[in-house]
């Protein structure tokens, strides 16, 4: 479920589903089936299928050679291969970070540009400062939660916290 959430607040996925399409390979003349967790549509058109497992799982020398052919299969398409561990996904304080956010996020989320930091010369200000310049800091919360503005998810967020305008790696950054 975290993944879903983090796919949630990605600015640039598009459109995400769970256990999209199920694919055929071959592994030692042996034709096996798949079905990835997820399906992440980007913004630019990328698409991903990801994998979600404990980390003593996805480093088996099996799922190695597993993954190794569903990676090709699916570059093969055009696609990405991602396999990522509970422990990537499940950091407690980032996860509680973004429902918080996903709760905060206005209905009309759609992004905005937030010019405010870069009209004063600065890529960065902390939470006490952006929430002097818009008026509030629910305004803050509000952009961090659209994604307009990005801090570290994973630290608490305090009126030091260092806010940012969003790049598009922050939403890659969220999984790998």
């Amino acid at each position: 479920m975290n993944c879903l959430y983090l796919a949630e607040f990605a600015r640039t996925i598009v459109a995400f589903d769970e256990q999209p399409v199920s694919i055929s390979y071959l592994i030692r003349g042996r034709r096996r089936r798949y079905t990835p967790d997820f399906r992440f549509v980007w913004q630019d058109g990328r698409e991903w299928f990801v994998e979600v497992k404990p980390a003593e799982k996805l480093n088996t020398s099996e799922n190695n050679e597993r993954f190794a052919e569903i990676a090709s299969h699916f570059e093969s398409a055009g696609a990405r291969f991602v396999a990522l561990t509970e422990e990537q996904i499940c950091q407690t304080h980032r996860s509680q970070l973004v429902r918080y956010l996903l709760r905060m996020r206005p209905n009309d989320w759609e992004p905005r540009e937030w010019p405010v930091l870069s009209c004063q010369d600065h890529h960065s200000a902390s939470f006490a400062e952006a929430a002097q310049v818009l008026g509030d800091p629910k305004k803050v919360l509000e952009a961090l939660a659209r994604r307009d503005l990005v801090c570290d998810l994973h630290q608490p967020l305090t009126a030091q916290t260092v806010v940012r305008p969003f790049a598009e790696a922050d939403d890659d950054a969220l999984f790998v």
